[in-house]
């Protein structure tokens, strides 16, 4: 059996990105949501890119969903800095 081609791989990780992003877009949370809940969002988002992380193939791939990952652990923070400050 033949190494699947980049091409394949390409499309492969296209498919499961649409799925994932589409899955991961965040709700529009009303003004009185907790901002704890938000944190905690965040921080669950970034685990869960992490994870997926895992199954690509791809390194351009892995290297944007970990870009992800750090950007919702950074939004997490700052919302706790911001909360702390409060």
């Amino acid at each position: 059996m033949q190494p699947a081609s980049e091409e394949a791989n390409l499309a492969r990780d296209r498919i499961r990105q649409e799925g994932v992003l589409a899955s991961m877009r965040l709700p529009r949370l009303s003004r009185l949501c907790d901002r704890q809940t938000r944190i905690r969002q965040f921080r669950d988002r970034a685990e869960e890119l992490r994870a997926i992380c895992e199954d690509v193939i791809l390194h351009d791939t892995k290297l944007t969903l970990q870009r992800l990952a750090d950007t919702y652990e950074r939004m997490a923070h700052a919302l706790e800095t911001t909360l702390r400050n409060s």
